[in-house]
């Protein structure tokens, strides 16, 4: 006695919709709760949609074929679109809606056929399994695409990649009992137990629980990944915030020491800030980051990162950058900042920044204290300028040693208020 003889078609069928019902729940809350999550809702609505299409399956030869074939088998159709749509929509992967809408189209007039002008079982199965195996293998192809893309989460990228595989090992069983079905036939009561159908019931039961628990997974992760990025912002001034930036550079640190890439690092102080809050208020001392923060943040690479260290200093890391880099790049945000229009009408925002760059030596505590010294260097400079104090080695990068950097004059010194 094969194991598959020890499973009941109906039982099967039963863990199918307890299973549906299970995902819909879960997906419907989180859909209302994150509806940020893309394709979460049409996900959501598959399970839903599998309901009434298993209770319908479970009452074959009690109710009409109208309704136990046809609409169920309409609904199974609607189920596996709407699972393509909500999982590529997820991956970012392109939606080829008219493709596997037409396909669906046409897979239903042929079990409306079948089931109402010529009753004949195999051409139904074909059917169904060609368009759920073409479905099945276009959601198998973006996942993997998008398991392979450079921008993906290393979690998140197996997950996607375990979902690719298992979805298109599932298309292929769908080919395969297609034409199982049309070169051998299947048996005339779906509740037979026979080998074929309880095989392909148990493969039914996998694919509702490999969907449901693939797709909880890459959701819960984005979630928490979305979650680790709003606690490591700073909701003033949308850079990252202290905890965040300290984060970054203690990576780049890492990076830097296994690579030998060279670093370095800008802090960067708003000139006068205390005047500018107490003069024109709290509110136009906010608006005044805010325009810092968005200046900085599109001066500088992609690959660099700005955070809020302080209550009006910022602290810029500048991955692959020798210190007199840094000091070219440094004065473009200086000169970006002082373009912009001056606050309540009063004189333009400066700033003082302090640069530093990374030794094999250096952990954040040391890197940081050697900019803050830079900085206190600037502003004892009149403010308006940037200086640099570069440690007594640096990474090599397979470059010759770089020259101390030539800082950048000050320019007229603010007024003190």
């Amino acid at each position: 006695m094969s194991l598959v003889s020890w499973f009941d078609n109906r039982t099967l069928y039963a863990c199918q919709c307890m299973l549906s019902v299970m995902f819909a729940v879960v997906f419907l809350w989180m859909s209302r709760a994150y509806p940020s999550v893309r394709g979460i809702r049409s996900v959501a609505g598959a399970f839903l949609v599998g309901i009434p299409c298993t209770f319908l399956l479970l009452s074959r030869g009690h109710i009409p074929d109208l309704y136990s074939v046809a609409i169920a088998d309409l609904l199974a159709a609607a189920c596996f679109i709407l699972l393509y749509n909500g999982i590529v929509r997820f991956v970012g992967g392109r939606v080829r809606l008219g493709l596997v809408c037409g396909a669906s189209v046409i897979a239903g007039g042929a079990v409306f056929y079948f089931s109402e002008v010529r009753p004949s079982v195999v051409p139904r199965i074909v059917a169904m399994g060609l368009v759920a195996s073409l479905i099945r293998g276009l959601t198998a192809w973006e996942l993997l695409r998008a398991s392979s893309s450079a921008t993906s989460h290393g979690d998140t990228r197996s997950a996607k990649r375990f979902f690719g595989v298992v979805l298109a090992l599932m298309a292929g069983s769908g080919l395969v009992r297609a034409a199982l079905a049309a070169i051998v036939g299947v048996p005339d009561g779906l509740m037979q137990g026979d080998t074929g159908q309880t095989s392909q019931m148990l493969l039914n039961v996998a694919f509702i629980g490999v969907n449901g628990l693939c797709f909880l997974t890459m959701a819960g992760h984005e979630l928490i990944l979305r979650s680790q990025e709003e606690s490591e912002k700073d909701l003033l001034s949308s850079a990252l915030n202290r905890r965040g930036i300290e984060s970054r550079l203690a990576t780049e640190l890492k990076r830097s020491s296994r690579s030998l890439q060279r670093l370095s690092v800008a802090l960067v102080d708003i000139d006068n800030f205390k005047t500018i809050n107490d003069r024109y208020g709290h509110a136009t001392g906010d608006s005044a980051i805010r325009e810092v923060s968005l200046a900085l943040s599109t001066t500088l690479r992609d690959g660099d990162y700005l955070g809020r260290y302080g209550g009006d200093e910022f602290l810029v890391i500048l991955p692959m950058t020798a210190a007199n880099q840094a000091a070219i790049a440094a004065e473009r945000l200086r000169r970006a900042v002082g373009n912009l229009p001056a606050p309540a009408g009063d004189r333009s925002l400066t700033l003082s920044i302090g640069i530093t760059e990374a030794s094999p030596d250096d952990d954040a505590i040391s890197l940081i204290a050697r900019a803050d010294e830079a900085l206190y260097q600037a502003k004892s400079s009149g403010r308006n300028c940037l200086r640099t104090t570069l440690p007594v080695t640096t990474f090599p990068n397979g470059l010759p040693a770089v020259p101390k950097p030539q800082t950048s004059q000050a320019m007229q010194a603010s007024a003190q208020s």
